[in-house]
Parts: C-alpha cells; structure tokens; sequence
C-alpha cells in the first residue's frame, strides 16, 4: 500500500487565506509594532495597509489604537473619512519563535445589523402604537357600523323610491317624444331613444307647421342625469314656442342659442334642425355642432353628410349658424340623424365605431329593411361592435324618409284639425 505525504501550505497559502477572511485582523509583536492588517480591516476602516504596516502602536490613526486600548467587546470608531462604524472584536494573544506575546484583534462591523435593529425595534414601537390605534378605531367603527345598520333600511327605502322616481322621470321623458311610427307630410318618421341610465339628455322632436312644411330637429345635452334631461325638456318647450313662428333653420337657431345663454353655465347642446317642403320637394337644414346627418339617394345609392358651420347652442353670444338646402329629394330618399352615441362607441381596443363604418352600415341596412327594421339593424350593429351589456351614452336615431309628395289640397286640408294629416304612407 502506497503511502500519503501531506504537505503543509506554504505561508504564501496562509497570507491569502487570512487576506480573503470577512473579519478585520490586527496583529502587533511584542515590540508594538503592526505586522497583520488584512483586506478586511482596510474595507472597515478605511485605511490602508501603507499606514499600518510597520507602524508603531504609539504613531496609529486614534481609530486603531482604539481597537488595542479599549478592553470592550462592542465599541464605536469614527474613520478617517468621519464615517461612524459599530465594531464588535475579540482579543488573543500568541507567541511565535520564542519572542514576547504578539496580540491578535479580529473585529468585524456590525453596523448595519445595529441598524436593521434599530429600525426593527423602531417599527416594533410604530407598530405598537398602530395597534392601539387601530383598536380604538375599530372601536370606533364598531359604533358607527351600528349606526349604519340602524339606517341601512332607511336608506335603501330612499334609494329604491329615488330609482322608482328616475324611472317614472324616464317614462314621462320617454312619452313626450314623437311616437316611433308617425307619418306628417309625406315624410315617415322611425325613432328609437335609450338613455345610458334611466333618464338622459338627447332629444328628438317633430312639428308640423301646415303647408306641407315640417319641421324636424334632435339635439344632445352635454352631460347626463337628471340635470341633462331637465335642460332637454326646456329645450323641446322653447323649439316647439319657437319653430311654429320661424321659418328658417339658422335663425331658429339663432333665437334658441340667446335664450339658452343665460341658462347654461359649463353645459352646452348640439342640435340638427330639419325644415321639409313635401309641396316643393325640397329640404332646408342648419347644424348647431351636431354630428352631421346622413342622406341616402335612392337614385344613386349615394351618401351625403348634410353638415352646415354652426357653434354649440348656449355657449357663445355671437353664435353664428349656416343653412342649407337641397332641391332634389325624391321618393324612397331617406335621412338618418343621430347622436354622437352611435359613433363615439368603441370596441374593447377603444376604436370607435366611426363615421365611415356608419355610412357603410347605412347604404347596406337600407337596401335590405326600412323604418324601425333599420334602426334595430344599426343598434344592433352597433352593440355586437361595442360588446357591452349597456351604451356609455344616450344611444338616439330618428330615421326620416321621404315616399310621396303631397299635392297642394292635401296640404290645405292638413291645416283643419279635424283632418289627418296629408301625404301619409302606411307601413
């Protein structure tokens, strides 16, 4: 069997060994010179080997001759780059060769763990006082929480009865609409109203002004609520007040823009207004800040956006409103109005759905259904685009399309009241 020799390391081997140790290390001989100071003491000290090395105790940085003088096994220096550092160091003494006992002192920094304990007994304190506030609060919540039980029934009693009254405020709003299948003048008129909640700001209305004229207008309230439909309902009084004595769109507008200025504060309301003439077969229109209509011509299949300049109604005193006509309505033209609702809907990437995809949907849906048909086909549309259960906005659309021209007689009989009123098509 072959045997084992151990060679002992050399001190090169124990020189790197002490060198890479995590604790300081200070040797001083007999002679009180330094003849140990690793690459430990020197990161926790901050000086370097040159100035201890060789040195006499009696000539070392204050900091060092601490570590030799003060018998404490804790204790505090301040480093020659005046960093304070807590230093926790033991003593020992050996003797090499014979000479006088050479002293060892192996130290290490524990400021940091000082400090996380500092910190922790810090917080064990905050914590503490956070406890007995959070006792005394929830104490304090414990009361109110009766409180709260007591008038819970109450309160929801108020809420129910407030819904019930929105409801109630939304079938009143609901009924002073124009009915969805009304006929006036030749013009067949669909509708379709859904507030994003129970009440809400978008109008429509119709007013026959004899003659075979007919007015038709819709209009949306900034906002929405109770205050929308409040300002909706004002609306719709001062246009009916209004349109029976005024027989131009802008001026109409006009006159509506000055009454609503001392009326509305930070709201303000866009509004689309119709004048038909079945006799000359022909319509008149102006755009108060609306989205722009949408004519479709049977003849061509054409679009056309019917858009006037025009500002906000109630906002600015100096409202100037352009009017427009167009001459050549024909039988199986038709009109669509709207609100934004219809084109600021967005899919679940935030896209809205657009006017060019509306135009789109418009020229297809008429081709295949009218009146009522169609606008369920574009709420429809619409709803698959948004994938909501509900609308964020008022959702309105009044389709006005335009089968016959009424003759003269027909509109002399349409101002009796006791008559229906003339050119009307069934469907």
């Amino acid at each position: 069997m072959t045997g084992i020799v151990l060679r002992m390391p050399s001190n090169e081997f124990f020189i790197k060994l002490i060198d890479v140790l995590p604790t300081g290390l200070l040797a001083v001989s007999g002679q009180g010179s330094v003849f140990l100071w690793n690459s430990a003491a020197e990161s926790i000290t901050s000086i370097g080997r040159s100035c201890v090395l060789g040195t006499h105790v009696n000539s070392l940085p204050e900091c060092i001759r601490e570590l030799l003088t003060n018998s404490s096994s804790e204790h505090t220096i301040e480093t020659v780059d005046g960093q304070c550092r807590h230093l926790r160091k033991s003593f020992g003494k050996i003797s090499l060769n014979g000479d006088a006992d050479s002293l060892i002192v192996a130290f290490t920094d524990i400021t940091d763990h000082l400090n996380h304990r500092q910190e922790m007994e810090r917080l064990l304190m905050e914590t503490s006082e956070t406890r007995d506030l959070m006792e005394e609060q929830a104490a304090r919540l414990a009361i109110a929480l009766a409180e709260v039980d007591e008038k819970s029934e109450i309160i929801q009693g108020q809420n129910r009865k407030m819904v019930d009254e929105l409801k109630m405020a939304g079938k009143l709003q609901k009924s002073l609409l124009p009915n969805i299948y009304e006929n006036v003048n030749g013009v067949s008129v669909s509708c379709k109203y859904i507030p994003s909640i129970h009440i809400g700001g978008d109008l429509y209305d119709v007013v026959d002004l004899g003659q075979g004229l007919t007015g038709f207008i819709i209009a949306d309230v900034s906002g929405h609520g109770v205050a929308a439909a409040l300002v909706s309902s004002m609306f719709k009084m001062s246009f009916h007040t209004l349109a029976t004595n005024v027989a131009s769109p802008k001026i109409l507008f006009h006159m509506l823009n000055q009454e609503f200025i001392p009326i509305l504060s930070e709201d303000y309301i866009t509004s689309f207004y119709l004048l038909s003439d079945s006799l000359n077969r022909s319509i008149t229109f102006s755009n108060a800040g609306h989205p722009a209509p949408l004519l479709y011509k049977k003849r061509t299949g054409e679009i056309i956006e019917l858009d006037t300049d025009g500002f906000f109604l109630g906002m600015f005193d100096d409202g100037a409103y352009g009017e427009k006509t167009v001459s050549d309505i024909e039988c199986g033209d038709a009109l669509l109005l709207y609100t934004d609702c219809i084109i600021e809907t967005e899919n679940k990437e935030g896209t809205p759905f657009g006017m060019p995809r509306l135009k789109k949907l418009f020229a297809k849906a008429i081709e295949d259904c009218r009146g009522q048909g169609l606008i369920d086909r574009i709420e429809t549309e619409i709803r698959v685009y948004n994938a909501q259960e509900s609308f964020n906005d008022d959702f309105t659309v009044m389709l006005l399309e335009f089968w016959e021209q009424a003759d003269r007689s027909s509109a002399d009989e349409a101002d009796d009241p006791t008559q229906n009123f003339g050119g009307f098509v069934e469907f």
